[in-house]
C-alpha cells in the first residue's frame, strides 16, 4: 500500500509542477517541469558553461531556451515548415557520431544523466525547422576573396607571434616517469613500447610518476625541445637528475595538427558566421512578434 501511495504522491507532484506556469508563448504554456527539464538538458550539453551557475541563473537560462524553442517552432509551423521523425532520428544519429557514441546509445546516455528524451527531441525539431526558416528568409550570403585573404593573413600573423610558422604544428605524445637514484636506468628499459615503459614505472617505487599525453613542443622549455626533436619514436631521453629522482622521457608518437584552415574552409566558416547573424536577427524579430508572458 505504501508503495502505491508513493507513486500517487510522485504523480501528483509532477502534475503540480506541470501546472505551475513559468511563461506562455502565444498562449502555449511553459511549466515549471518544462524549465527543470531544460536545465538538465543545458547542463548535459554544456557542463562547463552551466555547472558553475547559480540555481537562479540556471532557471533563467533554461526558461529563455524553452521560450526561444517555442517561438522557433510556432514561427516555422505558421509558414508550413515541417520536420519529420526521420529528420529528427538522423539528427540524433549525427549527435551520437559527433560525440563518439555507438549507434542507438543516446537514449541510455540521456537516462543516465536524467535528461528526458522528449526535451532533446523538442530542441532538435525546433532547430531543424529554424534552419529551414533561415535558409528561406536569409538574403544571399557572399564573402569576398579579399575578406577571406584578410582574415587568413590575420590568423597567420597571430600564429607567427606564438612562434608557429605554416598551417600546421607537430604534436608529440610523451611518456615519462621517475626512477630511484640507485637504479641503472639503461638496463631497465629493454622495450621501445610506451605501454611497457609505463608499466615498468607503475610497479616501481614511484608509480604516481607514470604519465602519458600529447604536448605541443612549442610550450616546452627551448633546451628540452631542442634535445627531444632528434629523439625517435620509441626512444628515451634521460635519465635527467631532478630533486625527486631520475626522470626518463619516451617519445611515443608524433602527429600533425592543422592550426590554420584552408582558404576554402575559412570562406565556409565566414559564410556560416553571416548566417548566424541573420539567424539571430530573424529570431529577435520573431520574439518581438510573439506574445510572451513570463510568470516569474
Amino acid at each position: 500500500m505504501k508503495k502505491y501511495l508513493f507513486f500517487i504522491i510522485l504523480i501528483l507532484s509532477q502534475m503540480a509542477q506541470a501546472m505551475d506556469l513559468k511563461a506562455t508563448v502565444n498562449d502555449v504554456p511553459i511549466s515549471n517541469l518544462d524549465v527543470k527539464n531544460w536545465v538538465r538538458l543545458l547542463k548535459f550539453q554544456q557542463p562547463q558553461k552551466y555547472e558553475g551557475m547559480s540555481d537562479k541563473e540556471l532557471q533563467k537560462a533554461a526558461l529563455t531556451a524553452a521560450i526561444e524553442s517555442a517561438v522557433k517552432k510556432q514561427t516555422t509551423n505558421a509558414v508550413g515548415l515541417k520536420a519529420t521523425q526521420n529528420d529528427i532520428a538522423q539528427a540524433r544519429a549525427h549527435l551520437e557520431a559527433q560525440n563518439g557514441l555507438a549507434a542507438g546509445a543516446l537514449p541510455e546516455v540521456l537516462r543516465q544523466n536524467n535528461v528526458p528524451a522528449s526535451v532533446l527531441n523538442a530542441q532538435i525539431e525546433s532547430d531543424l525547422l529554424w534552419i529551414q526558416y533561415v535558409q528561406k528568409n536569409a538574403p544571399p550570403v557572399s564573402v569576398s576573396e579579399l575578406a577571406v585573404n584578410k582574415r587568413y593573413q590575420s590568423m597567420k600573423d597571430a600564429l607567427k607571434k606564438q612562434g608557429i610558422e605554416g598551417s600546421s604544428i607537430s604534436l608529440w605524445e610523451m611518456a615519462q616517469g621517475l626512477f630511484p637514484e640507485n637504479v641503472n636506468v639503461s638496463t631497465t628499459l629493454e622495450s621501445k613500447s610506451c605501454d611497457a615503459f609505463l608499466e615498468h614505472i607503475k610497479i616501481g617505487p614511484y608509480p604516481q610518476s607514470a604519465q602519458r599525453g600529447w604536448t605541443d613542443p612549442l610550450q616546452m622549455p627551448i633546451e628540452l625541445r631542442e634535445i627531444l626533436k632528434d629523439v625517435a619514436v620509441g626512444e628515451t631521453l634521460g635519465p635527467l637528475r631532478t630533486p625527486d629522482g631520475l626522470l626518463v622521457m619516451m617519445k611515443c608518437n608524433v602527429r600533425t595538427q592543422q592550426v590554420l584552415p584552408s582558404k576554402e574552409d575559412l570562406k565556409l566558416q565566414m559564410e556560416m558566421e553571416q548566417m548566424e547573424v541573420v539567424s539571430r536577427r530573424l529570431l529577435a524579430e520573431a520574439m518581438r512578434r510573439a506574445i510572451i508572458e513570463r510568470k516569474d
